[in-house]
């Protein structure tokens, strides 16, 4: 039994090398899905196609991402976190210079699909190598210097992937990528690949992987049965949820969910095992950062056209003024991760949900002419509430985790993130308009949008209050303790 209590590793003789691998990969994937934001009309010009085709540029990532992250984490605990880590970065890589290279729609939304494949492989694998390279009483610390390169990564890409389209054309928005790739693929294979010196001990396979064949039929009806669902909630305002493609993609998403329930249940491996499910503090924990992050990006969907319409900012102004949230972020991220490894995740985690939900609440009553002060305050309060809460409650989640199952578990992590922000963007557009603001993009300001607003916003708050309560009701392991041992 190793010193660190049943269930869990020795950690990495240099954990600091193997965090900063992983931050590259974690960097890398959020400018992968923020880069190329701005650079979206150049490639809808260039490539003569309308809004709605170019937005599947956007599109076709995010639900990459979101159908592989739990396959690929899965895959990871069988066959070793460090190799499909390490191919991720060459999965991206690829996909990258194939986004550049593109030369038409279709085949820029094949090659962004490839590349949100390599970001789900780097996700699902990088807290889980993380976790298993620092002590548990560390754990949190080091999540929160993980989490602080996400936060980098998504307040950096507009504004990089902005000089460089502007500069030199979209396909340069995806050339930068290729070398970072190429730099993290070696870095990984020098130190956590499977059996190299100094690797992380969960990056060789808990099992082995010819024990029980992988759950291909579970994995793929997975994918297929959240990606209908995802383009159904996120193209519902667009086309309507009660047109016959909304109506139909729902119904082919509950079939194919119905279908990998059966195959979970007759599969002697399955993708979701149920010791994993029994874990309470992990499945509170994944509920309330959905909570936390739908509520996030129900503001972050509309703060744009608030500031630019009743406020009146340019965009270049209203950019210097999103960024006060992410600053806070990555600046609160790392210390609340310390703070949790000193006196438990439960309480940071909490304090930072509530302070999510006041910072939501006094954005909402600003009024119709906010002084600058008050709405930065406001946003940096949102910011502060977001940077206490991920890094602590990342480490409830991954120390809940049985060690042969942390990939699962960062695949779950992961996946909590991303569709509740695809959740919060969609639930932000659809109570905007029943509240009488119409279509974020189509609307002027006026009376009309503020209140719809100010209802939105005191919607996410509300979002944020329920997030208190799953944390708060969510049991909170003291610092230290150890993965738990997964039940024989």
């Amino acid at each position: 039994m190793s010193p660190s209590g049943p269930g869990s590793t020795a950690p990495a003789p240099r954990p600091y090398a193997v965090l900063g691998v992983v931050a590259v990969g974690t960097l890398m994937s959020a400018l992968g899905g923020s880069l190329i934001n701005v650079a979206v009309p150049l490639v809808r010009r260039d490539l003569g196609v309308d809004i709605g085709a170019a937005s599947w540029v956007l599109a076709a990532y995010s639900l990459s991402v979101s159908a592989l992250l739990l396959p690929f984490g899965r895959l990871g605990d069988r066959h070793g976190k460090g190799r499909v880590y390490t191919a991720g970065f060459v999965v991206f890589g690829v996909g990258s210079a194939l986004s550049a290279l593109a030369p038409t729609l279709a085949s820029l939304i094949a090659a962004r699909a490839l590349q949100g494949a390599g970001a789900a492989m780097l996700m699902a694998n990088g807290p889980a190598l993380t976790t298993a390279a620092f002590p548990p009483s560390q754990r949190g610390r080091a999540l929160g210097m993980q989490a602080t390169a996400t936060y980098l990564g998504l307040s950096l890409g507009p504004s990089i992937g902005g000089w460089l389209a502007q500069g030199a054309g979209w396909h340069a928005v995806f050339w930068i990528n290729v070398p970072i790739a190429l730099a993290g693929a070696l870095l990984a294979r020098s130190l956590v690949w499977r059996g190299a010196p100094g690797g992380a001990a969960a990056a060789r396979p808990a099992q082995d992987p010819r024990a029980r064949p992988f759950p291909w039929a579970s994995a793929l009806l997975f994918g297929a049965a959240l990606s209908a669902l995802l383009v159904a909630l996120t193209r519902g305002q667009r086309w309507g949820y009660l047109s016959p493609w909304v109506v139909g993609l729902l119904a082919v998403g509950a079939v194919l969910a119905a279908a990998f329930v059966r195959a979970e249940r007759r599969s002697p491996a399955p993708l979701l095992s149920a010791s994993l499910l029994a874990q309470p503090v992990l499945v509170t924990g994944l509920a309330a950062a959905f909570l936390q992050y739908g509520a996030a990006y129900m503001m972050l969907f509309l703060l744009p056209f608030y500031l630019q319409g009743p406020l009146a900012m340019s965009a270049s102004d209203a950019g210097l003024v999103m960024t006060v949230q992410p600053a806070v972020m990555a600046a609160t991220t790392a210390a609340s991760g310390w703070l949790s490894d000193r006196v438990g995740a439960r309480g940071p985690a909490l304090a930072g949900m509530t302070a999510l939900a006041v910072g939501l609440v006094r954005l909402a009553t600003l009024g119709p002419d906010p002084g600058r002060a008050s709405l930065l305050a406001a946003l940096a309060l949102v910011g502060l509430g977001s940077g206490l809460f991920t890094a602590p409650n990342n480490s409830r989640i991954m120390g809940a985790a049985p060690r042969d199952q942390q990939g699962t578990a960062a695949g779950l992590l992961a996946e909590a993130r991303n569709v509740g922000m695809l959740c919060g963007v969609a639930a932000a557009g659809v109570i905007f308009a029943a509240l009488g603001g119409g279509r974020p993009g189509e609307a002027a300001g006026g009376e009309a949008f503020g209140a719809a607003f100010q209802g939105t916003m005191l919607a996410a708050a509300a979002l944020a209050v329920v997030g208190a309560v799953v944390t708060a009701a969510g049991a909170s392991p003291r610092a230290g303790a150890a993965p738990a041992r997964p039940p024989r």
